[in-house]
This record gives C-alpha cells, sequence and structure tokens, in this order.
C-alpha cells in the first residue's frame, strides 16, 4: 500500500464550511473523476475547532496550544506503484493540471499547500478498555 498525504489551508477570506463545502462538491468530486479508478481510497480529515466551544477552560486552553493551522488532511491510498505512477502521469498532463489548478484557486491557500509522499504508516491497532 502506498499513501500520499496533503496538508491543506483555506484561502484566506473564506471561511472553514466553505472551504469544506467546495472541498467536498467540487474538488474531490474532480479527484474521483479524473483518478478515482485509481486511488484506493480518497479520505478527507477536517480539523474541526468546534469542539474548542464546549470545552471548559482548563483543557481548551491545552488544546489550543496544540492546534495548527491547518484545515484539512487528505490522504490518498494506492494499491501499488502502478496506480501512482498513473495518477503522477495525469496529474502532469497539462489539461487536468489546469482544471484542477483553476478548481484550486477558488478554496486553497496554494503557497501553504504540503504533502508526504510515501507515508510509512504504522497501526497499533485498538487496545481494549482496561
Amino acid at each position: 500500500m502506498i499513501k500520499i498525504m496533503w496538508l491543506l489551508k483555506r484561502k484566506p477570506g473564506i471561511t472553514f464550511e466553505e472551504f469544506q463545502d467546495h472541498y467536498e462538491k467540487s474538488h474531490s468530486e474532480l479527484g474521483k473523476e479524473y483518478f478515482g479508478h485509481l486511488i484506493k481510497r480518497y479520505r478527507r480529515n477536517y480539523n474541526d475547532r468546534r469542539i474548542l466551544d464546549t470545552t471548559p477552560p482548563s483543557v481548551a486552553v491545552m488544546m489550543v496550544a496544540k492546534q495548527w493551522d491547518y484545515d484539512c488532511i487528505t490522504e490518498w491510498e494506492f494499491e501499488d506503484e502502478a496506480a501512482l505512477a498513473e495518477v503522477m502521469r495525469l496529474v502532469t498532463d497539462p489539461e487536468i493540471s489546469r482544471i484542477h489548478m483553476e478548481d484550486e484557486e477558488h478554496f486553497l491557500d496554494l503557497n501553504s499547500v504540503r504533502y508526504f509522499l510515501r507515508c510509512d504508516t504504522r497501526d497499533t491497532g485498538v487496545t481494549p478498555a482496561r
């Protein structure tokens, strides 16, 4: 299994809700249309800061100190090297690239996008409650 993780921030001037709505209704749909047959799993993990509104102040201080300003971590998982190579080929296609870049300009802070290529994921599983 091969995984890429994208760290994404919203474009200045748009709300978190606008960011999430555009990502879900437009950008992720483009991803499924062009790459869906190659990506085994496509997840978006949103940084939901609303918990801070209902958290006791003593706990909220700790949570705020550990918060970061990225709005989403996106995961793409591929079955094999061939699928990853084909996505990379498609991403660099001038027409497909143009379509995605034009959409990204609506909701992403493009200068802040970061990614991990080939994450080495470790899973400890779950531990029964004591």
